[in-house]
């Protein structure tokens, strides 16, 4: 009955985060919720390229999938695998805690409940389930990784099975496809391997490293798809340097555990200020006391997601961007397994008084959370954002014909790239990403994509003598776009020259 009951919370759970994403999403490429990568992924997809790096083989390959939705512009397409994913990581997570509470009552069954959408409704998750992101995908994978390893150490289970172990090393290669941060979870899923397995037959450590290994063959997809030289095509993976330089990061290298020492106490004030924001006070409180006191009835589960929160959350601290909150999202989700913890913990000590007040704290805190829904949506909402697809939509109408587009940065780059290559608009322009030019394997890949545009000689590796020698090879219009980004704004400028 409990599996039942489980079972049905997490379709619940799955479609109530459904409804509220697709009531917020984005109808195409946007710029909100730090959407701008979406018009890179999207284009990538849409032409069977490899986006920047990591590549995202497993990301894109899905993607794939979801473009063949026979329904809206190909960014509501793929934005739809960020959707579906992050629904399904809340649905998961309420089952996974709802079948491994210490007690199978209905006050489970309601803590998980609590335990799916505080983790989906909060707004750091939320806000990337409704644009095309690839932090969506990684948050499934986390949750089946954990439901599949929970299913192995189950104290319930008087057998093994090898289908599960193949599983669960599959989805952890097909999860390293999608983000290479999932190895912070490596560590938790050997654990729960050895905890349960240890004792078990070799070949079920054998399982799990070829499903593992299967898994990685996701990575296969990026030289294959270099080789055809597609548009967008970083770092053209056709050869081992390019490959090497593509999904070890290339230029993000260095940004991991970057942050300079003086900035670390502010970026660790904006990590609590950010956790009190996606779980308001009350969530916060459950949590703490969910750490400290509660348990479910797999230890090792408590302690993984004790390790994820911390894993995570030092990743996202040291890593010196703008936009690494996205990183925080696996935290979150191990976070609200402590807000679940809590209140079961809660919920016991009350029911000790009297125990229909048992069945009062999940509710207290299922109604704390829907309270908070109507603001974090008006945050998070991405329905309304155009900036990206009317910029783009201005460039395609105004550029003279057979213009080099000659581009400035992140977001102007992929919006142009979306309309241009996803969308097929205006076949007779030359967008040209400026900054790129510092790497060979773009000016090359130019080569490939405008095989009638002039190129200047390889050996010119200054960007900005790179472009006058361009445009004085080209007696072809040149319009510029300018990007300008302010504390609370961002302006994009498009101008031709006469």
């Amino acid at each position: 009955m409990n599996s039942k009951r489980s079972f049905f919370l997490s379709i619940v759970v799955a479609v109530v985060l459904g409804v509220a994403y697709v009531a917020t999403a984005a109808p195409g490429i946007t710029w909100a919720n730090f959407g701008a990568d979406g018009g890179d992924l999207v284009a990538a997809v849409a032409v069977s390229g490899v986006p920047h790096p990591t590549g995202y083989p497993t990301y894109v390959l899905l993607g794939r999938l979801f473009l063949s939705i026979p329904f809206g512009e190909p960014a509501f397409r793929v934005m739809l695998l960020s959707l579906v994913a992050t629904a399904l990581a809340g649905g998961l997570a309420a089952f996974l805690f709802a079948r491994t509470a210490r007690d199978r009552s209905w006050g489970s069954i309601l803590a998980g409940l609590a335990v799916g959408l505080t983790f989906g409704l909060a707004p750091l998750p939320w806000s990337q389930a409704v644009i095309a992101e690839v932090h969506g995908l990684n948050a499934f994978f986390l949750a089946l990784a954990l439901l599949l390893a929970a299913a192995l150490s189950d104290p319930d289970r008087t057998t093994r099975s090898r289908l599960v172990v193949f599983a669960l090393g599959l989805v952890c290669g097909l999860a390293l496809g999608n983000h290479l941060t999932f190895v912070l979870v490596l560590p938790a899923v050997a654990v729960a391997l050895w905890h349960c397995c240890k004792r078990e037959s070799a070949r079920l450590y054998f399982g799990a490293a070829s499903g593992f290994a299967l898994g990685l063959l996701v990575y296969l997809y990026l030289p294959l798809a270099a080789r055809a030289h597609p548009p967008v095509n970083w770092g053209d993976a056709s050869s081992w340097d390019g490959f090497w330089w593509l999904v070890s990061g290339g230029p993000y290298r260095g940004l991991a555990f970057a942050l300079p020492l003086n900035e670390i106490p502010g970026r660790i004030a904006a990590w609590a200020g950010l956790l009190l924001d996606q779980f308001g006070i009350a969530g916060v409180i459950l949590g703490a006391v969910g750490l400290v006191y509660g348990r479910s009835r797999l230890r090792w589960l408590d302690l993984t997601a004790g390790w994820i929160v911390f894993a995570y959350s030092v990743f996202a601290l040291g890593y010196h961007t703008a936009d690494s909150l996205g990183y925080l999202i696996p935290a979150y989700l191990g976070f609200s397994w402590w807000v679940g913890l809590g209140i079961l913990k809660l919920a016991e000590s009350v029911s000790d008084v009297r125990w229909r007040a048992g069945l009062l704290v999940p509710v207290l805190a299922l109604a704390a959370l829907l309270l908070r829904v109507p603001g974090t949506a008006a945050e998070v909402d991405a329905s309304d954002d155009r900036r990206a697809a009317d910029f783009a939509a201005q460039v395609m109408a105004g550029a003279p014909e057979d213009a080099i587009v000659l581009t400035d940065g992140t977001e102007d780059t992929f919006a142009l790239w979306y309309a241009h290559f996803a969308l097929g608009q205006r076949p007779d322009l030359h967008v040209v990403a400026a900054p790129l030019a510092q790497f060979e394997w773009y000016r090359q890949g130019l080569q490939h994509t405008y095989p009638g545009l002039a190129l200047p000689g390889a050996g010119q590796a200054n960007v900005e003598l790179w472009v006058d020698e361009l445009l004085s090879a080209n007696t072809l219009p040149v319009c510029r776009t300018q990007v300008t980004r302010e504390i609370e704004a961002l302006s994009v400028v498009f101008k031709c020259e006469p």
